[in-house]
């Protein structure tokens, strides 16, 4: 299942975040507010989503060690999936 839901996550971070939202109670165990997974729906989903995982997989919920792997790997996908976008957006503009 995590499996899965990491998957979907890497192709739809949005989609997952809500469905996650919706049906289970990571987004809650995993932030004390509202307000942090809803920024991070806006700006980092793919962070927000690895972050929500490490933190519920996590023995005791504390990240350490390669559990900082998955919101870094999130970042890095949010990234340069920022930067791909404008690459062509700015490809697209200058013909």
């Amino acid at each position: 299942m995590g499996c899965f839901i990491l998957l979907i996550g890497v192709i739809w971070p949005r989609i997952t975040l809500i469905l996650l939202y919706l049906f289970s109670t990571y987004p809650s165990r995993a932030f004390q507010t509202d307000l942090w997974p809803i920024l991070g729906f806006f700006f980092l989903p793919t962070t927000t989503l690895g972050y929500e995982l490490a933190k519920n997989w996590a023995s005791g919920g504390h990240l350490d060690g390669l559990w900082w792997l998955l919101p870094t790997l999130g970042l890095l996908h949010d990234l340069g999936h920022t930067s791909w976008a404008a690459s062509r957006r700015h490809q697209a503009q200058n013909g």
